[in-house]
């Protein structure tokens, strides 16, 4: 799952210069550079090009020519991610929304209000699909503190990015801490804050295996879980792009704690919720899918 980490570019000399000469280059040259950067990318990462193909080919059914620029638009878009971390870590709110398109300044703000008037909190079920950075900084807005849940491993360069989307409203819960994450996270939605989860990778136990693009494929359970124990909604959301630098919101309906006589039978209803609302989001976006591993344990479509 974390194979796109471990190539030799994901170091922090590489950050630092990616983050220290985009921010002056005039906002019209990066779109171009980007395409030769991904260009250069598509061709050097053979392992990460093939994983994605793979994947693709499963979401759209593909084939040839047309496959392969959808791959290149997954490294392109993978540019637009990085380059995102120069602007939307210490942006204003003001900035963050000028950067959304304008018939998605709502943000869905309202629907997440509601689920927050509740009093239980409220889990943000998102995943590697467009900028979930940037998803994480809309949550501030809503006047509480942000828990992001996600597995940092011990390497300067994630601990870079890590530290970069980091603030007083905004803080992450390092999955890897096991149960001590889990209660950490269980006490901020009794104190009714956001915890946000990406849910599209299984990084411990409590995984299962539901139909996805028509074959099964294994999702984490642990949100569904939470929400169980919690009383806390669970909102599928992703922020896809609209433009270089510029987002659209697209937001499911809360699903609500779902209770059954087996304790895993009612998690595992709400996820298959939330990964048909992922189907529909990437039906129309999976060139914006940053998975850059074969998802699927076997892929069949090769």
């Amino acid at each position: 799952m974390t194979r796109w980490y471990q190539h030799r570019f994901h170091n922090v000399l590489t950050h630092r210069i990616v983050f220290c000469t985009v921010p002056w280059m005039p906002r019209f040259v990066q779109p171009p550079i980007a395409a030769v950067t991904a260009l250069i990318f598509f061709f050097l990462l053979k392992r990460e090009r093939r994983a994605v193909a793979g994947n693709l080919r499963r979401i759209s059914g593909k084939r040839g020519l047309r496959l392969q620029w959808k791959v290149y638009r997954v490294f392109y878009s993978f540019c637009d991610f990085m380059v995102s971390y120069c602007y939307v870590p210490q942006a204003t709110h003001a900035q963050l929304l000028s950067m959304l398109v304008d018939k998605d300044k709502a943000r869905g703000a309202a629907k997440i209000d509601e689920c927050l008037a509740a009093g239980n909190g409220l889990i943000v079920w998102t995943a590697h699909l467009g900028n979930s950075e940037f998803a994480s900084r809309l949550l501030e807005m809503h006047g509480r503190p942000v828990n992001v849940a996600r597995l940092v491993e011990d390497k300067p360069a994630e601990i870079m990015l890590r530290n970069l989307m980091t603030n007083e409203r905004l803080r992450i819960v390092d999955l890897s801490g096991g149960a001590r994450a889990t209660v950490e996270l269980l006490q901020a939605l009794r104190r009714n804050e956001i915890v946000a989860i990406q849910g599209d990778r299984v990084y411990r136990r409590h995984s299962a295996d539901v139909p996805f693009f028509s074959e099964p494929a294994a999702f984490p359970l642990g949100p569904f879980l939470l929400s169980q124990v919690s009383g806390a909604p669970v909102l599928p959301g992703f922020v896809v792009r609209q433009g270089w630098l510029r987002y659209r919101v697209l937001m499911g309906d809360p699903i609500p704690p779902i209770s059954s006589d087996d304790p895993d039978a009612g998690p595992q209803r709400g996820l298959c919720q939330a990964v048909r609302f992922l189907e529909k989001a990437l039906a129309a976006h999976y060139d914006q899918w940053l998975n850059f591993f074969d998802f699927w344990p076997v892929n069949s479509c090769d």
